[in-house]
């Protein structure tokens, strides 16, 4: 059924000459995936002699990697080079689904590492600006530097137990040993500290890079912590580290105040919403973990709407200053609709799915020290700011007098895929059946 399921959504890409069909079709694969995989995602966890892990985990994962890569796909529709950007997408969606479904513990650190080759094509070929070769081999060193120590530790763990079968192996290990294994995932979370590179790459990716990374490869780490947990033993890091995200929790939602650049203050939004993983891995109960694949797949979700607006608002405005960008209120009636839209669904307003997410974190908050409540009401305060931020500079305030669009600009062809984006994200409710 997974094979089927596969096979399934690359036939989607193959006939991605219509945009029609290619929606129609995505609508109904979409459906089908649910329900053929529906006998094999009940249960916990089943594993076959291939280390195929199937749970809950991989359903989500599996079906917010599907959804990304295909509105991604359709926005690098009109690329210059079609075969080659065919080859990179499905290149990311084995790399990433492999991560997503396996219980092998070499090849979940193989493909993890391998799935920012993808990505750091992407960045070179199609990139922004002229130093973007520079910016790649910095998201390089990040991955190598974290990264490079892990293998040994797997070989190791490989050589003294015998297998790979990442259910079975202890957590006996040293501290310092169990600590880099949470740093390599770590890195592409990202944990603030670890993510200088992620405005870099934001930044130099076109948009459709910046959607997969933000929405697919930043979940890599989460799903990364959630495989390797009992292993890690990441509970007993909480006393060492829950001050630490505490205090950076505040602080990168206040560098998110901060920011001028549109794109990178998305791309700061992402580090400050995806420090909660950590939170709600150590609280370590059913309704943490629950919280968490709501958290990482609905995250997924805003983060494409947010990078699909801004690229459109950078084709409209060529550029992503926020004090450029003005004036929206009059110019574009839908795409105003649209982007009050995406601010609820980021803000996680009810009753958009994200508001579910937000509760559960709340809940789960109650379980490390009552006293965290405050800082995730204040967390909660400091993300309304910085989104009004933007939606009161993109929207209400005055046009500059130079600016002209074309017609193709104001169209509603122009806004066609940015829109059905939100439509074609309905079928996600069936997900929550499976909670």
């Amino acid at each position: 059924m997974l094979t089927l399921s596969v096979l399934s959504c690359l036939f989607s890409f193959l006939v991605s000459s219509s945009y029609l069909l290619l929606r129609v079709l995505f609508i109904l694969l979409f459906y089908y995936f649910l329900q053929a995989s529906r006998s094999f995602f009940l249960s916990s966890i089943t594993v076959s002699s291939s280390f195929i892990s199937v749970d809950t985990v991989s359903l989500f994962m599996s079906c917010l990697l599907f959804l990304v890569l295909y509105l991604s796909y359709i926005v690098a529709f009109s690329s210059s080079s079609p075969r080659t950007m065919f080859l990179v997408f499905v290149a990311l969606f084995i790399f990433c689904y492999s991560v997503f479904t396996t219980s092998h513990l070499f090849l979940l650190y193989f493909y993890y590492e391998a799935s920012l080759v993808p990505i750091l094509f992407i960045i070179i070929k199609w990139g922004s600006y002229p130093e973007r070769s520079l910016r790649a081999i910095i998201i390089l060193a990040y991955t190598l530097i974290f990264g490079a120590p892990v293998l040994i530790l797997i070989i190791y763990y490989n050589i003294s137990l015998g297998t790979w079968y990442i259910p079975i192996i202890n957590s006996n290990e040293s501290f310092f040993a169990r600590f880099l294994l949470f740093l390599c995932f770590s890195v592409k979370l990202p944990i603030y500290g670890l993510h200088f590179w992620l405005p870099i790459a934001h930044v130099e990716a076109p948009t459709y890079g910046s959607v997969i990374l933000a929405s697919v490869l930043l979940k890599l780490g989460g799903v990364g912590l959630l495989r390797l947990e009992d292993v890690i033993n990441i509970s007993s890091f909480k006393d060492f580290l829950l001050s630490y995200f505490m205090i950076f929790i505040l602080f990168s939602s206040v560098v998110c105040c901060y920011q001028s650049d549109f794109k990178r203050l998305i791309a700061y939004s992402s580090v400050a919403h995806m420090i909660v993983v950590p939170f709600l891995i150590f609280s370590n109960n059913y309704l943490s973990i629950m919280s968490i694949l709501l958290v990482i797949f609905l995250h997924g979700l805003s983060s494409t709407l947010m990078f699909l607006r801004v690229g459109y608002l950078y084709l409209m405005y060529s550029t992503r200053q926020l004090v450029l960008i003005r004036g929206l209120l009059l110019l574009s009636p839908l795409f105003r609709f649209c982007l009050v839209l995406t601010f609820l669904f980021t803000l996680s307003a009810p009753p958009f799915p994200s508001y579910v997410a937000e509760v559960f974190f709340f809940l789960s908050s109650f379980f490390l020290s009552s006293f965290f409540i405050y800082v995730i009401l204040l967390f909660a305060f400091l993300g309304l700011v910085y989104n009004l931020n933007w939606l009161s500079s993109v929207l209400f305030s005055s046009s500059r007098s130079s600016l002209i669009f074309s017609s193709f600009f104001l169209s509603y062809r122009f806004f066609l895929c940015s829109s059905l984006a939100l439509i074609e994200m309905l079928p996600v409710v069936f997900l929550f059946y499976f909670l």
